[in-house]
């Protein structure tokens, strides 16, 4: 059977990254290309070897896959657009499968196209496509997360396993929810650790040992959470019961900087959870840590 031409809106980090290894893998054919600069396509087309690039959605003709990779708050208007400007060059869209590649948004962006007859789907991969380069050789082995209508999660379904992803269905109700917490699990792993540099700065030690200290103890316990999962991974004072150094360190972060004692409080009430899970100490221990984390200074 031919393989299922492929279009794309928004060439970005992402969206090449998806068509160049789709295409390496044999499992499309490059089509049209359009984003709001022609120098952007073009350096897309490059990089995925084919494509013809458009100066307007006007131009683009018909495919059996679109990707939209452009920023949310563009993609619903594009899907509007692309119901009004195609008719010709697409006079129908039944069998076509539409998708988006947002995390936090459902394929209900694209219901204009859907009401076209379009099978439309979100799909997001958990991957950093920081260096598009890197991710072609790294991007095996991520997990993807799907939603949308049958016959667009079957064939997404297919070129994304393809090409080594894992893939998860994910219900449209909880994707909101689920994209927060991919940015809790990464983004904030990096807030984190500034809130734990600016400690350690305020305790005086230099930036250069500061690294030192704390990269080799993040990796180790990120290593642990892999391994061990968070129950059994977390150790130190909570997991001991010391209230003793847990308002040691409360005076000391009141008496520096107050913007980080939230943080270490909140973190605290979920780390006293794990710590409960453990079932190692007594409700004495357990009690007296969550008084030391609800009380307002």
């Amino acid at each position: 059977m031919p393989i299922p031409r492929i279009n794309i809106i928004g060439s970005g980090k992402l969206g090449r990254t998806l068509i160049r290894l789709f295409a390496d893998h044999h499992l499309v054919e490059i089509g049209d290309v359009f984003n709001r600069s022609s120098a952007h396509s073009q350096a897309a087309i490059e990089f995925c070897g084919g494509g013809r690039l458009c100066e307007s959605i006007h131009d683009m003709n018909t495919a059996d896959i679109w990707l939209i990779a452009t920023p949310d708050d563009a993609i619903a208007s594009i899907a509007e657009a692309l119901t009004e400007t195609l008719t010709k060059n697409q006079p129908t869209w039944t069998d076509t499968v539409v998708f988006h590649a947002s995390g936090l948004h459902s394929s209900a962006l694209l219901e204009a196209l859907q009401n076209k007859g379009a099978a439309v789907a979100s799909a997001h991969p958990v991957h950093s496509f920081a260096k598009p380069e890197q991710s072609l050789i790294s991007y095996r082995g991520t997990t993807c997360t799907l939603e949308g209508d049958p016959k667009a999660t079957e064939q997404l379904s297919y070129l994304f396993t393809e090409i080594g992803s894992t893939v998860i269905p994910i219900k449209a109700s909880g994707k909101a929810l689920y994209h927060a917490a991919t940015v809790v699990g990464s983004n904030y792993l990096a807030a984190l650790q500034q809130s734990a540099l600016d400690m350690l700065d305020q305790a005086g030690i230099t930036a250069p040992d500061a690294k030192q200290i704390l990269q080799p103890l993040m990796a180790k316990s990120l290593q642990n959470l892999q391994n061990l999962g968070p129950v059994e991974a977390l150790t130190g004072p909570i997991a001991r019961g010391d209230t003793h150094t847990l308002t040691a360190h409360i005076e000391a972060i009141t008496d520096q900087d107050s913007q980080h004692l939230s943080l270490y409080k909140e973190l605290g009430k979920i780390a006293l959870e794990l710590a409960r899970q453990q079932a190692h100490l007594d409700d004495t221990h357990l009690a007296a840590m969550a008084k030391l984390f609800s009380t307002t200074p």
